[in-house]
């Protein structure tokens, strides 16, 4: 008909990895360029310019995905190095003391956070009171109820959360996979290997690495190697966070509020100003609630201060080693399996090793 022939090609001629990368393509090309792009394919259009420089990927050998980042969470659990440094020790200790013997915990911080009403009130009562005090606020203490347990129940709770959210917790982040580089950034501490279902995305902090840029191997099989990465990250104070937001979840306030709704001290000091040893009673009832207010924000505080001061300031990636899998067989990757980073941690005592394992979707 006198018009140009359309170009022909022998099936011998198709390579395979292009009838991948036709199939990528039908998925972002309008109707009326499936022709060119179904020629293109047919004819085996070469692939080499891919820039995984192997062809586009086949289902048993994917590459990497580049419509938008992976979505990667990595599990790290320190109980089995056990490297953490005594800060830790000290937000446990803190909390079980006040577990076991409240009275005497709340006296002795308030008294070592200088708050004026502990003096105040030891300082003019006679031996014989001063002697029981403790005893009575202890008693008192006792017949609170948080969700019907006593305060003290709650106290070994949240303990036991700072233990397990300082030794198993997993960190979501975001890769964008790319020959010349990766591009990985922390997004969200996820407290639920710790035991409490909290998942707190991280705004930054001063002093937080969140964004790094390894390099990227993408091998025959889909086997995938990630270079060298460095973090740092202000865990401590993320995981007080995270804590605050399981008690509010599970009490219905955060740990000082909590605590302090339970304990009422305007009604304690009331009932423990009223004891009295014959003839001679305590009094002291504004003393003695300042006492309760200043002793709960010291005990708190100090476990905020114990936190915060445990810092990753070296999150170290030496390398990351997974496989890409492709499930709806288009040569291209939808998820990242078997992922294992080898890893150290600087929490104030030198790079320790941190177990680490990973798995990523799109």
């Amino acid at each position: 008909m006198g018009g140009s022939a359309a170009p022909t090609c022998e099936a011998s001629d198709v390579d395979p990895r292009s009838w991948a990368l036709a199939r990528r393509l039908l998925k972002s090309v309008p109707m009326k360029r499936l022709a060119f792009v179904s020629l293109l394919a047919a004819c085996g259009t070469s692939a080499g310019d891919s820039p995984w420089g192997d062809g586009t990927g086949t289902p048993d050998s994917p590459v990497p995905s580049d419509n938008g980042p992976y979505q990667v969470a990595t599990t790290i659990d320190l109980t089995i190095e056990a490297v953490l440094p005594a800060q830790a020790e000290l937000v446990v200790a803190t909390l079980r003391d006040f577990s076991t013997n409240p009275a005497h915990a709340l006296v002795t911080i308030a008294d070592k956070a200088g708050v004026p009403a502990v003096a105040a009130i030891y300082s003019v009562l006679p031996g014989v009171l001063k002697d029981k005090l403790e005893g009575w606020i202890n008693d008192e203490i006792a017949k609170v109820k948080i969700a019907g347990k006593p305060v003290t129940d709650y106290a070994a709770e949240i303990a036991a959360l700072a233990d397990t959210a300082l030794s198993e917790f997993a960190i979501d982040s975001e890769l964008a996979l790319a020959p010349e580089a990766a591009t990985h950034r922390l997004t969200a501490i996820d407290f639920n290997p710790a035991g409490f279902d909290v998942v707190l995305p991280i705004p930054g902090l001063a002093g937080d690495i969140l964004t790094q840029t390894p390099t990227v191997v993408v091998a025959e099989g889909g086997a995938l190697t990630l270079g060298d990465q460095h973090f740092g990250l202000n865990y401590g104070e993320y995981a007080w966070q995270g804590i605050n937001l399981a008690s509010k979840a599970t009490f219905g306030g955060d740990v000082r509020t909590t605590l302090g709704k339970a304990l009422n001290c305007p009604n304690l000091a009331h009932a423990i100003a009223s004891k009295c040893v014959l003839t001679v009673c305590v009094g002291h009832e504004t003393d003695l609630t300042n006492l309760c207010e200043g002793g709960l924000d010291a005990l708190v505080g100090a476990v905020h201060d114990q936190l915060a001061a445990m810092r990753f300031d070296v999150l170290h990636f030496q390398q990351g080693t997974g496989h890409l899998t492709d499930d709806d067989q288009d040569g291209i990757a939808d998820r990242i399996t078997g992922g294992t980073w080898t890893a150290e941690l600087n929490l104030g005592m030198g790079l320790r090793h941190a177990p680490a394992t990973f798995a990523a979707t799109r």
